[in-house]
């Protein structure tokens, strides 16, 4: 795992391009709906009446649309924070048992830990060496919080083709197929609070002189011994996180089912839809934070905490859609509507902690250009 500390003016130039390339791509998403709506829009389309209604021609019953759309209510949580259980001291009691700790360790030698002292040990500068006695430290705390938050609207688009088929009470039914792509980038950096426990390990020297820190013994040997069975004392800790959490994802959706349209003048119609959806979620969580930890002593110490990691996930679940449309001409519409989908919760681990990207409640509101031919 690769470390790595953005500084202030990093991470505001990061939020920038972002935020220009959002710009950009909705500016390119709204010039090409433009583009194709005027290529199509033609003098002797402009001039033929308008056929609404059961009698409607059975001419131009194939459609394809395009338009953008912006998501709504797709959040991100963020999970496991300030959890900082890298050490593994063991319990309380007993020898003959691997202890790792923030500054050292204590394991089993090749001996076995013959006559209750073993010479794999190891201690790094923060260990404190008092009389006979090393003392050893590890930190714990339970995981202090959960966030949820989201950067409505994300924007994306949403291409369909469909097919009416047949007449129906008020109307006309038909078959749909869609393809929706959504971009999103949610930040969070807020500080948390919480509680913790510090573990203390004493271990008598026996007498020997330990090597300058930083030491670290080995399984075969042989080198200078230290007792296996420490002392323990625990103090509680004020743990303080600080940092930046990334969630970035593409999702990509196919959609698929039946509609009814019907009508509401010459020019207007409605169109209700639903059926499947199937959604692939390229997801990628990334953080860096800092947690400084205070004990009761007075003492304190300063954790980094990095990771990342990316992958693809895919969910199935469903959607419902509304259009209302206006028709320019005989060929050519323009339309706006929402969707709401049910596609499940997505989730990336990343060292400690998790991020998830809730999609069970997601809200799209786009609008566009629908050909028939």
């Amino acid at each position: 795992m690769t470390r790595l500390k953005l500084n202030n003016g990093c991470q505001s130039f990061l939020t920038s391009v972002a935020t220009v390339r959002k710009k950009t791509f909705n500016s390119l998403t709204l010039a090409l709906v433009a583009g194709l709506f005027a290529a199509n829009l033609r003098a002797e389309d402009l001039s033929a009446p308008i056929q609404k209604g059961a009698d409607a021609s059975a001419d131009h019953s194939t459609w394809f649309s395009f338009g953008p759309q912006f998501g709504l209510n797709l959040n991100a949580r963020f999970n496991y924070l300030g959890n900082l259980n890298s050490a593994s001291p063991g319990p309380a009691t007993g020898g003959g048992v691997n202890r790792i700790y923030d500054d050292g360790f204590v394991r089993v030698d090749s001996s076995g830990d013959a006559g209750g002292q073993t010479w794999n040990w190891g201690y790094q500068p923060g260990a404190q060496l008092q009389g006979g006695t090393l003392i050893l430290h590890g930190s714990s705390s339970p995981v202090i919080s959960t966030l949820s938050q989201n950067d409505d609207p994300n924007p994306g688009f949403d291409l369909a083709f469909g097919r009416r088929f047949g007449k129906a009470p008020g109307g006309q039914w038909g078959l749909q197929g869609a393809f929706d792509f959504t971009t999103l980038s949610i930040h969070n950096n807020q500080m948390l609070v919480g509680a913790g426990t510090l573990i203390s390990d004493a271990y008598s020297l026996g007498g020997v002189i330990p090597p300058n820190a930083p030491y670290a013994g080995s399984f075969n040997g042989p080198g200078p011994l230290l007792g296996d069975t420490p002392t323990r004392t625990t103090t509680p800790e004020m743990i303080f996180v600080s940092g930046q959490r990334t969630l970035d994802a593409q999702v990509y959706v196919l959609r698929g089912g039946p509609y009814y349209e019907f009508f509401l003048g010459k020019r207007w119609s409605g169109r209700l839809g639903g059926g499947l959806a199937l959604a692939l979620a390229d997801t990628k969580y990334s953080f860096n934070s800092v947690s400084i930890i205070n004990n009761s002593s007075g003492g304190a110490q300063t954790a980094y905490n990095v990771g990342s990691s990316e992958g693809a996930e895919f969910q199935a679940g469903g959607y419902l859609e509304g259009k209302l449309l206006y028709a320019m001409t005989v060929r050519t519409s323009l339309f706006a509507g929402a969707q709401y989908e049910c596609l499940g919760t997505f989730s990336r681990n990343a060292g400690n902690e998790q991020a998830q990207l809730d999609m069970s409640n997601s809200v799209y509101v786009l609008f566009g250009v629908q050909l028939s031919f």
